[in-house]
């Protein structure tokens, strides 16, 4: 069954719009994946549903059973999950997690037109801002579908932007990288800023709302040159004294008439680039990356959902002293939770090391094994367990697991929380 589970895939589910790639190791770049309308491939898929309570059936939203009788149209299915844990229309209510699941594998069955006998192995879904409950939503969907917690990661579209940005030709990030969003009036600025005195390199991120200030009503009043100006004029007070030449925007706002122009006046000293899939192509990206098969071993990306450090312990296998990683810096804080069982000889504490990559120091924390004292030497055996409550704080368990017949279990957990 493992061996099937070849597919990386990235979703950027969107508000308004969701879209999908997989990763072609042919070209070695992500692919599109999209679904036929009229006998055509479109890879902008409404994040939208209709329902027909009658029948228990399900559609797109722009289907023409979408249009009969009856049915019922889901048009902000998105918005409708994160403020709602029951959606009602009319007479019809519904659990919002039954709507996202509904909706999240019409979208994940798509790749059976690409891929039929292929599997998943890591999937990444990229959103605007990570909420607690659609990101529980999407955790519990995926493994009711087969798909393990470690075989998928959420992430926000920050992140999903970084992996894209440093996953192009060296060339385009040779300095820093900038990136403005701009929708429903909203202009947001992200920079990438690259610290090359490090190996690996640090790659950190920092995104600012730059839309105070314009009126947007009044620009569209005023015409297209007057949005062009607005937005130019905001453009280069965000890059002002910013080694930035390459840009990179997305949005809908951005498909309008009046930002060839801008855009063109933006291009004087920087490479611009404009699309409406960067987010879905760096959560493919990601994919890569976290199942292992990544070529930025020299990048070690940074943002405040990621842990700066790596935690270590050393221990004795295989013939041989290692230091067995429990946390790598640069995993989300969230997705964080390993474990290793020990059996301690003739030891009464533990050591587990942090090491900060971002201010170059490493501390050893001693973990008491007191709690085991009066059992004989290597009849104890107990499990060292890693999480993150936040980035700067770990929280190390030790659990007594016995040693079989021999000694039993007490049960007692120990837990201490470390600031990194």
């Amino acid at each position: 069954m493992e061996e099937d589970r070849k597919l990386l895939v990235g979703i950027d589910l969107g508000k308004e719009v969701t879209q999908m790639h997989c990763f072609d190791f042919t070209s070695y770049e992500p692919v599109p994946i999209g679904r036929k309308v009229q006998g055509e491939r479109v890879y902008e898929i409404p994040t939208a549903l209709a329902v027909n309570p009658e029948r228990g059936e399900w559609y797109w939203v722009d289907e023409e059973y979408a249009k009969r009788d009856g049915v019922i149209c889901l048009h902000y299915l998105l918005a409708d999950v994160m403020r709602e844990e029951i959606i009602t229309v009319g007479r019809y209510s519904v659990e919002s997690y039954q709507v996202l699941k509904r909706f999240i594998v019409k979208v994940l069955s798509l790749l059976k037109e690409y891929y039929p006998a292929e599997m998943i192995r890591k999937l990444v879904i990229t959103v605007s801002k990570k909420e607690d409950r659609l990101t529980g939503y999407l955790i519990r969907i995926c493994e009711e579908i087969g798909i393990p917690k470690n075989g998928m990661v959420v992430q926000n579209y920050r992140q999903s932007y970084m992996y894209y940005a440093i996953s192009q030709p060296k060339e385009l990030w040779n300095n820093n990288v900038g990136l403005f969003e701009l929708n429903q009036n909203t202009l947001i600025y992200t920079q990438i800023n690259i610290d090359r005195k490090t190996i690996p390199y640090i790659i950190g991120a920092a995104s600012r709302d730059i839309s105070d200030g314009i009126d947007w009503e009044g620009l569209e009043r005023d015409g297209d040159s007057h949005i062009s100006y607005a937005f130019i004029n905001a453009a280069n007070t965000a890059l002002h004294k910013q080694l930035v030449t390459t840009v990179y925007v997305t949005g809908k706002g951005f498909e309008k008439s009046w930002a060839n122009h801008a855009l063109q006046e933006l291009c004087a000293g920087r490479r611009v680039f404009r699309g409406q899939n960067l987010f879905t192509k760096g959560a493919c990206y990601a994919a890569r990356e976290l199942s292992g098969e990544g070529k930025l071993d020299h990048c070690l990306l940074l943002d405040e959902e990621m842990i700066a450090c790596n935690v270590t312990i050393r221990l004795y296998g295989d013939a041989s002293m290692q230091e067995v990683v429990l946390a790598k810096a640069g995993s989300l804080w969230s997705e964080i939770d390993s474990s290793v069982d020990v059996i301690p000889d003739d030891e009464d504490e533990m050591q587990i090391t942090i090491q900060d990559v971002l201010k170059h120091e490493t501390k050893a924390h001693m973990l008491s094994l007191s709690g085991f004292a009066g059992r004989e030497n290597k009849m104890t055996r107990f499990t060292i367990r890693i999480r993150f409550a936040d980035s700067h704080t770990c929280i190390v368990t030790l659990k007594d697991n016995g040693f079989g017949e021999f000694c039993p279990s007490s049960n007692r957990v120990w837990e201490r929380y470390i600031t990194v």
